[in-house]
């Protein structure tokens, strides 16, 4: 690494602690999402936290400065949302379900992971499932989980902005602060040439 690029490259450091560390506190707060129909909810987006803990941040350093985060592939979805066949994400999404609604075997994994618990579609009340044998409870596990994959790929997956709002935030910041940088590290790089 050169002497140039010390500063700015620890403010770019600092910066993406930022947003990582942001993003992270977003998915594990309870906040208001708006749903893509406008119904607005008060929940927390972690059901195992393997996206929490998958929020990262990569810092190459050489002859140029690169920077990406990472994080799991099904991060972008919730964070920019997914329309819906018939509710779209307010102010657009890159992604939309067409014809494929989410697999039931992701949604037996949510389900298991957040203890959902299968309903009377005629009553909705919840269904005692005590009684029947296993083949039987996975019937009614499968059957409520095929309904609601039905309904995210009709209603969409509403938009978080959990990684996208921190970013926005703190690159608003970011200009002045590299400027500052960019500054030391000439005053660094003039006091180096001067031995």
């Amino acid at each position: 690494m050169s002497v140039v690029s010390k500063n700015t490259e620890a403010v770019l450091r600092q910066f993406a602690e930022r947003v990582v560390k942001a993003a992270k506190l977003n998915l594990g707060a309870t906040r208001t999402i708006t749903y893509n129909d406008g119904k607005k909810k008060r929940r927390r987006q972690v059901s195992s936290g393997k996206l929490k803990d998958s929020i990262d941040y990569n810092l190459n350093t050489g002859v140029h400065l690169l920077m990406s985060f990472t994080m799991e592939d099904y991060g972008k979805f919730i964070d920019e949302g997914v329309s819906g066949t018939k509710y779209k994400v307010p102010g657009g999404s890159r992604f939309g379900f067409d014809g494929k609604q989410p697999p039931t075997g992701s949604i037996r994994k949510w389900m298991a992971q957040k203890k959902v618990k299968a309903r009377d579609l005629k009553t909705n009340s919840f269904k005692s499932l005590q009684g029947m044998d296993a083949a039987e409870k996975d019937k009614q596990y499968d059957q409520a989980a095929f309904l609601i994959s039905r309904s995210i790929k009709q209603k969409g997956i509403p938009k978080s902005e959990f990684f996208q709002a921190p970013f926005r935030m703190e690159f608003a910041k970011l200009p002045e602060e590299v400027l500052k940088a960019v500054s030391m590290d000439v005053d660094e790089f003039l006091k180096f040439t001067k031995r």
